[in-house]
């Protein structure tokens, strides 16, 4: 069965556009994926909720399984640092210096700030693949990117692409969900290319 939808995943990245795939396993992907020692983004994110919206600045920094998240200026707080281990802990600190920690990062950026920000998936879906176990409805374009994705209950669509150390890595997409809508736009990557040995975590 994963060979038959890895077929069926290989043919739609072959064509032009294309309606949108059954449900299926987001491990379809994997081989198409390589692993990269390390990346990061700079750019903003804006999330609207009816008449209501804020803007952020956005750094992502991601090594040998952690990351780092920087919000900059969201709900007039400053700054929230939102930093995740490879045993899946979660910790957020505010402007203020209020500290806050679980195993569930999108519960605890709402019991925090208020807003619904899928972290756990935006971790993959801002480079252009699903989220890992569940399972996702997706269209390619005629380079075989991601035009559109549908998981967890978010509809994502990606407009625009960069070329960096061997991969296309998304520059505009937008989520949405429900009555929420989030816009992120990438400003800058850095990627460290596919290697034998990662870097050590965050600092």
């Amino acid at each position: 069965m994963k060979k038959f939808l890895l077929g069926v995943f290989l043919v739609l990245a072959g064509c032009a556009s294309q309606p949108r795939s059954p449900v299926v396993p987001a491990a379809v992907f994997d081989a198409a994926i390589p692993e990269y020692a390390a990346w990061g983004l700079r750019g903003r994110v804006s999330l609207v909720r009816g008449e209501q919206g804020w803007h952020a600045g956005m750094r992502w920094d991601e090594a040998a399984g952690s990351y780092r998240l920087n919000l900059s200026g969201p709900l007039g707080q400053g700054a929230v640092q939102i930093d995740g281990d490879t045993a899946g802990m979660v910790r957020l600190q505010t402007a203020d210096g209020q500290q806050y920690a679980t195993r569930d990062a999108d519960a605890l950026v709402m019991s925090v700030t208020g807003w619904q920000l899928p972290v756990t998936g935006l971790r993959y879906w801002v480079r252009g693949i699903p989220a890992p176990g569940g399972e996702v409805r997706f269209t390619t374009d005629e380079q075989g990117r991601l035009e559109r994705l549908e998981q967890d209950g978010w509809d994502i669509s990606y407009n625009r692409y960069q070329t960096l150390a061997g991969r296309d890595w998304p520059t505009r997409m937008r989520l949405e969900t429900a009555d929420i809508s989030v816009t992120l736009v990438v400003d800058e990557w850095t990627v460290s290319p596919p290697a034998t040995q990662s870097p050590g975590p965050v600092p």
